[in-house]
């Protein structure tokens, strides 16, 4: 199966998921991450603002924010397809924009260097036993992933379903070090 047949799948997959179970997995998998040292000891955490069957990652963002953590958001740039980081400090900050995700309104970016963060929280349709994933298909967090000067620990979040023994990957994809999931914390293959 190629990537874009596997993302079919798992967006099909995920989708049936019934609202019940997302939310007391997302529950389950918010207090998984408050638990984790990894967690506990960043203080400047880049998280994706979940849409649609993703794991919701809304009160995740607003407590970690209570908590005096640093958040900083994706800002995709459509014309570039690159992604930079802008500080969220509060969740009223967001507005809908491209594809329907939240993203601060164009007066509350607040553009920063990459090079601050000690743990990216990031999404994907699947996540596999060697750390690899797949997104959604716009390459936008490898290519951000490999502007990096320095190791960030990168930590993917999703359901067990989305957890699968070996997917497709190219050179180019950037391994990540853990999956949480409402089940397990599994740790990648990009460990130093």
């Amino acid at each position: 199966m190629n990537k874009k047949e596997f993302r079919k799948e798992l967006i099909k997959k995920r989708d049936a998921l019934s609202l019940d179970y997302m939310k007391e997995a997302s529950e389950k998998i918010a207090e998984h991450l408050y638990n984790l040292d990894l967690y506990r000891q960043s203080s400047n955490i880049f998280i994706f603002v979940s849409y649609k069957s993703e794991v919701d990652t809304h009160n995740i963002i607003k407590r970690a924010l209570s908590e005096g953590k640093n958040i900083f958001i994706p800002v995709v740039d459509r014309e570039t397809k690159t992604m930079k980081i802008s500080r969220l400090k509060d969740f009223s900050q967001l507005s809908e924009s491209y594809m329907g995700i939240l993203e601060p309104r164009d007066e509350e970016i607040d553009i920063v260097d990459p090079e601050i963060l000690d743990l990216i929280i990031t999404p994907g349709l699947a996540f596999d036993k060697k750390g690899y994933r797949i997104g959604y298909g716009g390459g936008f967090y490898d290519k951000f992933f490999s502007s990096l000067k320095k190791k960030v620990t990168k930590l993917g979040i999703g359901f067990d379903l989305q957890y699968v023994e070996s997917l497709p990957h190219e050179d180019y994809d950037i391994q990540i070090d853990y999956f949480l999931s409402e089940i397990n914390l599994y740790t990648g293959g990009n460990k130093d």
